[in-house]
């Protein structure tokens, strides 16, 4: 990739608020038979649970050789429940991409808007080296999808589109805030910086011994 002058500012320094969930407050009612809200909110909760442990298998095993039953086996569960939860092997597919895709949006977009894209990145890499489980399932959805008969296909072009988007707003916001330079191209910019984060999250799959942080402060 071509070296393109900084459009650093000057750096701050800052970390992600922390937010602690509320304690649940017992409810004084009696216990009575689950009503059809009851049930339905059990089964949102475990079909919760079956994709955040999908989700943890295709990043160890991938997604193209498992079977609907070799995934059921790996998550835990009856084949039978599976099927009833999801259906298809696809629509596990589709649900666990989702489920990665919202899981950290939120903390990220608050760090953003509070340090500026570029100042924040170093702590986003770093937060991104303790969950390599997460890391190698984008690696590996985007490099078996790159096929276009993959079931992902669509939805990881999608996804590269939204990512790149989504750099250039935050970009956009801190030219805005006149944290970087006003004559910075966003696009290309934007184009640059997903194409650094995705090389240098492989490179630390493979070498573990790569510290991102240090890079994308040093880039």
């Amino acid at each position: 990739m071509p070296s393109t002058p900084s459009p650093r500012h000057t750096p701050t320094a800052g970390q992600p608020s922390a937010q602690t969930a509320p304690a649940l407050q017992p409810t004084p009612s009696p216990i009575a038979t689950p009503d059809g809200r009851t049930r339905y909110a059990n089964g949102e909760r475990r079909r919760a649970e079956i994709v955040d442990a999908a989700m943890q298998v295709f990043a160890d095993q991938g997604f193209q050789g498992l079977s609907l039953r070799q995934i059921a086996e790996a998550v835990g569960v009856s084949h039978t429940l599976l099927r009833h939860h999801f259906g298809t092997k696809d629509a596990i597919l589709q649900a666990v991409l989702t489920r990665r895709e919202k899981l950290e949006a939120s903390w990220r977009a608050e760090l953003f808007a509070q340090h500026g894209f570029l100042d924040a990145l170093p702590q986003v890499m770093a937060h991104n080296a303790t969950i390599r489980g997460l890391i190698q399932l984008d690696a590996v959805m985007r490099a078996e999808a790159v096929n276009p008969s993959h079931p992902a296909h669509d939805y990881i072009v999608g996804l590269t589109h939204r990512f790149r988007s989504a750099i250039r707003a935050d970009l956009a916001a801190d030219q805005a805030a006149g944290r970087i330079r006003a004559d910075l191209d966003l696009d290309l910019t934007a184009l640059a910086l997903a194409s650094l984060i995705e090389g240098v999250q492989l490179e630390w799959l493979l070498d573990p011994a790569v510290d991102m942080a240090a890079v994308m402060t040093d880039a």
